[in-house]
Formats: structure tokens, C-alpha cells, sequence
């Protein structure tokens, strides 16, 4: 018995030291274990590009932990910026959701693509929109990102808001320019979508240019 668990031990200490470091860097961050996944990146040899199982990299789970410090040691040791999940979220996708400014300010000061789309069309600024994140919303546009920009289902960044009941983000997007009749490839102005959610406010504000 005692050669039995000797031998299933030792069995599972090398199962264990054969797991790869893309591996361990995974498990370091999905566990809290911020220190231990740094250090891995700064003493190299860790392929940055590696995926889990939504194909995201070490950077979009950093980004999405809230890790700061982590976040940045990738970007410095080269993370692909561009690198896309399985519904093609790129990390500043993951970024613009955060009020905070910190992880969108770190990419885009390393120059990641701001007109970035996923799968389904929706890009980096639609999802700061649809997320209600006026400030990254703000931050993209300043920069350049597309506020004409349609997905893949026709909606504008005002069926995003309408989505969300986000009033005040509507309000700014209309007088940026942004067309409040646009329909979307269902037929759907974001008025139609503000009624079917019950968001009275955004109702109102979007009702006055139906007699325009």
C-alpha cells in the first residue's frame, strides 16, 4: 500500500511539474495570485499569446480581473494587443467597460486599435456605450473612434444606449451627430427598443424627433 501511494504521488508531483507555464500563468491569475503571475512574466519565457478555453490571452484576463499592475507588466513585455477571444473581443474591448480610465489608457498608449470589432460587429466604443461607461465613451471618441459605426445587426450607438436606458449618453450622441429614426437591419429605431424596455425617460428624449 505504502509503494501504491508512493507511487501515486510521485505520479502527480510530475503531472504537476509538467504542466506548462502558459498553464501556470492562467491559474496564477484565475486564483488571485497577482505576485505569482508578475513574476512569471517578468522572468520571461511564458508565450503571451497563449489562450484559455474563450481563446483569451494572460491580457484580456488581467484586464477583466482588474489587475493593474500585471496589465501593465504584459503590455511592457509585448502581449498582443490585437489578439482576439472566441467571439473576436480584442483586451481593449474588455477595457472599455471599466469607469476607471487606467487599462484603456494603457492600450491605447501602446497604440492598440481603437476601431477594433468583434464577431459581431460591435466595436470597442459600442461596448463602452452599451456598458454605460460615458467617460470611456468620451475618452474613444476624443481619439478618433468611429461614432457612425454599425454591427453586424444594424443597431447605432443609440440603440446601444436605448439598450441600456442611458439617457444622458443618448443625449450626447444625438447632438454628436448620431441619427435617432436610423433603423436597425430588425427595423427597430431606438425608440421602439427604449418602449419594449420601459425606459420612460429615454422614451421621451427620443420621441420629440419623431415629429421632426
Amino acid at each position: 500500500m505504502k509503494a501504491i501511494l508512493a507511487a501515486a504521488a510521485l505520479l502527480i508531483s510530475v503531472c504537476a511539474f509538467a504542466r506548462t507555464p502558459e498553464e501556470r500563468l492562467f491559474d496564477a491569475i484565475e486564483s488571485g495570485k497577482q505576485l505569482v503571475a508578475e513574476g512569471m512574466v517578468v522572468k520571461g519565457g511564458v508565450n503571451l499569446d497563449a489562450r484559455n478555453g474563450l481563446r483569451e490571452t494572460a491580457l484580456h484576463r488581467a484586464i477583466e480581473k482588474g489587475y493593474r499592475e500585471l496589465a501593465e507588466l504584459l503590455v511592457k513585455a509585448g502581449a498582443p494587443l490585437g489578439a482576439r477571444s472566441a467571439n473576436g473581443e480584442t483586451p481593449l474591448h474588455y477595457a472599455a467597460l471599466y469607469p476607471d480610465p487606467f487599462f484603456l489608457d494603457l492600450l491605447l498608449a501602446a497604440h492598440a486599435d481603437l476601431k477594433a470589432r468583434n464577431d459581431d460587429g460591435e466595436s470597442v466604443l459600442q461596448w463602452a456605450v452599451m456598458s454605460g461607461n460615458a467617460r470611456a465613451a468620451k475618452e474613444l471618441l476624443e481619439r478618433g473612434a468611429d461614432w457612425k459605426a454599425t454591427d453586424l445587426k444594424g443597431n447605432t450607438l443609440l440603440h446601444a444606449a436605448a439598450d441600456g436606458g442611458y439617457t444622458e449618453m443618448a443625449r450626447a450622441l444625438i447632438s454628436l451627430g448620431v441619427d435617432p429614426r436610423q433603423r436597425n437591419r430588425a427595423g427597430q429605431r431606438p425608440i421602439d427598443i427604449a418602449r419594449e424596455l420601459g425606459y420612460a425617460d429615454m422614451v421621451e428624449l427620443l420621441a420629440r424627433f419623431e415629429k421632426e
